[in-house]
């Protein structure tokens, strides 16, 4: 990373030009939260044009998770009063990437978004379908109809950050 961003950084100012626009992004985690004013300090000496600290979505982190922050603001998660760990954000049911955009894998599949990691959620393929099909075709729709009725109950979705403040 360090290097590619000297080659970035040098080219732009070789050619005088504002773009491209460098920004760098920290995943802040427990182990990492200690560097934070390190990663700022680092991004100013390169000449990043901004660095932004990004909370982390996590699995299994109702009972706790080594890699939540100390430092609240950082965290996506908070504890409630029964010690149990819970999202911050409300989980309504609604989500604007249904509607404006999706991911397409390596191999085509077409997915609802990047919180399906493992391409669970299959709503098509490119190739024997086209990506219009697919979009407006009825798994598409199905998948938008159940999280309009309850996001809650959609693995991707009940821990997803739409609603949560990402960037620290």
């Amino acid at each position: 990373m360090l290097a590619g961003t000297e080659r970035i950084i040098h080219w732009k100012k070789k050619l005088k030009s504002r773009t491209p626009r460098v920004i760098w992004q920290f995943l802040v985690v427990k182990p990492n939260e200690h560097q934070i004013e390190e990663v700022y300090q680092k991004g100013k000496e390169f000449g990043v044009d901004e660095v932004r600290y990004k909370t982390a979505q996590m699995y299994d982190y109702e009972d706790g998770n080594p890699l939540i922050p100390s430092i609240e603001k950082y965290a996506r998660y908070k504890k409630d009063r029964s010690g149990k760990w819970v999202v911050k954000n409300a989980l309504d049911d609604h989500c604007w990437r249904m509607w404006h955009s999706c991911v397409i894998t390596w191999d085509g599949q077409v997915v609802p978004c990047c919180f399906d990691k493992d391409a669970q959620h299959t709503l098509g393929q490119i190739g024997p379908e086209t990506f219009a099909s697919i979009w407006n075709g009825p798994a598409y729709t199905n998948f938008r109809s159940a999280l309009l009725r309850s996001r809650k109950e959609i693995d991707i979705c009940a821990n997803c950050s739409e609603g949560t403040k990402v960037w620290a």
